[in-house]
């Protein structure tokens, strides 16, 4: 039942998330709000990784968290690239291959999840 949960949060939500980020322009302000979200996803999943580690892996409220903050540090990232990209190339064509890329992007930790749960069987 969890992986069906995080399939759906990561296969829909990502892109939905990614557009959501995207959608202004590349714009200075654009980028210092994801700079932003990236750096307090990022540090809000490394701080429940780390400073709860006794837990990690034994609350599944804690660690459903920090992967979810995590996860929201690699969208941001993705976002961000794809900004970069768009505003040194403003063409139609950038903006339509970094939206399947960026949103394509934002599933890659899925897979790294169920090659690890084949693993571990």
């Amino acid at each position: 039942m969890s992986y069906i949960i995080v399939f759906v949060l990561v296969f829909i939500g990502g892109p939905l998330a990614f557009r959501a980020l995207t959608a202004a322009g590349p714009s200075p302000r654009a980028f210092r709000r994801l700079a932003l979200f990236t750096a307090i996803c990022a540090a809000t999943g490394l701080v429940l990784r780390y400073a709860f580690a006794p837990v990690w892996g034994v609350n599944i409220l804690v660690t459903g968290a920090a992967m979810v903050f995590i996860w929201g540090g690699w969208v941001g990232v993705l976002a961000y690239g794809a900004q970069a990209l768009r505003r040194a190339d403003r063409s139609v064509p950038m903006r339509r291959w970094t939206a399947v890329m960026g949103s394509l992007g934002t599933t890659v930790p899925w897979f790294g999840l169920a090659s690890a749960s084949l693993m571990t069987v």
